[in-house]
């Protein structure tokens, strides 16, 4: 087995509790709409989330998209409040691996995210200090699990796919990664992610 040269993690599942209801609950607040009619509003209309993934949004740009789905005149600062409260507590069991995990090979991570939840994640969460290089799809232009984005992260790290370990919480992500030739597993929970560890010598 060739040693592995970089960690890295995916975000939302596995260094952060994620969920996307609180975004419909923290817009609800300044409108008379219920949670469940904002996210039904929202999630309808593709050309809002799918984007936001792969290109750069600024707060101006998300509450003009926001403003015209809903018609209605939220400000910046609502609109960027309720998105990251997508993004909740870190996940400490996995956060604190990764001071020793550094010691033992490069750790980074690869998200799928977008510019709004990025900008909070480097100002609010300690983790994000530990990594040696960070992989976001809006950065990229590209989103997991398409394959592009993958061919991207071997390019710019300047290693072979085999020399990689990669968690994240998706089947799908995992599935596309081990199909390129990465070792990568499902983070379900602790207890697994140390055994996986484990078996690469790293736990």
């Amino acid at each position: 087995m060739a040693k592995i040269e970089w960690l890295l993690f995916d975000l939302g599942g596995v260094l952060v509790d994620v969920n996307q209801d609180r975004i419909f609950e923290g817009l609800a607040q300044y409108l008379p709409d219920s949670p469940s009619d904002l996210k039904q509003r929202l999630l309808s209309v593709p050309e809002l989330w799918e984007p936001f993934i792969v290109q750069e949004f600024s707060p101006r740009q998300l509450t003009q998209e926001v403003n015209q789905i809903l018609q209605t005149g939220l400000t910046e600062y609502q609109v960027t409040a309720a998105f990251n409260a997508e993004l909740g507590a870190t996940i400490e069991t996995t956060a604190a691996s990764l001071p020793a995990l550094k010691r033992r090979t490069q750790v980074g991570c690869l998200s799928n995210t977008n510019s709004i939840h990025w900008d909070h994640l480097l100002k609010a969460y300690d983790f994000m200090g530990h990594f040696d290089r960070r992989f976001a799809s809006q950065l990229l232009g590209s989103a997991k699990p398409g394959r592009e984005i993958y061919e991207k992260v071997i390019e710019l790290l300047g290693t072979r796919p085999n020399q990689l370990l990669f968690f994240d919480d998706k089947a799908e992500n995992v599935a596309m990664a081990q199909k390129l030739g990465w070792h990568a597993r499902v983070y379900r929970n602790h207890d697994t992610f140390q055994s996986d560890l484990a078996v690469f010598g790293l736990a």
